[in-house]
Parts: structure tokens; sequence; C-alpha cells
């Protein structure tokens, strides 16, 4: 799954946390990357989870 509108080339990680993004107007995420889940993410958000011990390559 991906919810990143971008050409730049993807990478797959797993969440060991969790990251909300685009605040809504009350201040909850609208869109949040769940601990134990998949994703398809660009790869420089995937080096940026990755560094802070937010996911791992798979």
């Amino acid at each position: 799954m991906t919810i990143f509108n971008t050409n730049e080339p993807t990478a797959s990680i797993r969440m060991i946390g969790w990251m909300g993004y685009s605040p809504t107007d009350n201040g909850t995420p609208s869109r949040t990357l769940q601990n134990g889940e998949a994703y398809e993410v660009p790869q420089s958000e995937a080096e940026w989870l990755i560094g802070a011990g937010l996911a791992v390559r798979v």
C-alpha cells in the first residue's frame, strides 16, 4: 500500500512503530503507517523511517 504521490522509486518496509501524516483540522492524522504493516514508500521516506527506528526493510 502506498499513500504517497510521487514518481520517486519506492522501497518495501515493515513498520516497527507508527507514523502519522497530513493532520486534519482536529489534529488527528489523515494517514497512519501502522506498526506491523508493510508499505511501499518513496526511498527517501524509507531511509528516514529506518533511520528513525520506525521501520525495517522487507
